[in-house]
């Protein structure tokens, strides 16, 4: 179990970390706090290594969004009316 100091160290490095990701980004920033914990629960005590853990946490971070691509979406190609890509005539 960490003491609190380095229970605010970790959280003060999660924060920095993380300072341009929305505070809603909670999948993103678990991972990038998990990562960090593990550093640091295997003894890495830098303050520069466990950010350098950080860092490379928030850049391979999985996403839950595909990225958008150049081409429509399919809501977009099939119409923007019903369900089976036809659009509703009045």
């Amino acid at each position: 179990m960490l003491n609190s100091e380095t229970a605010a160290r970790l959280r003060r490095i999660l924060d920095e970390v993380c300072k341009d990701l929305s505070r809603h980004e909670t999948g993103i920033r678990a991972h990038v706090a998990s990562k960090i914990l593990e550093a640091a629960y295997r003894g890495e005590t830098s303050v520069e290594v466990l950010r350098q853990v950080g860092q490379t946490a928030l850049s391979s971070a999985p996403s839950m969004w595909p990225q958008q691509s150049s081409r429509r979406s399919s809501s977009e190609s099939r119409g923007a009316g019903e369900p089976n890509g036809s659009t509703k005539q009045d």
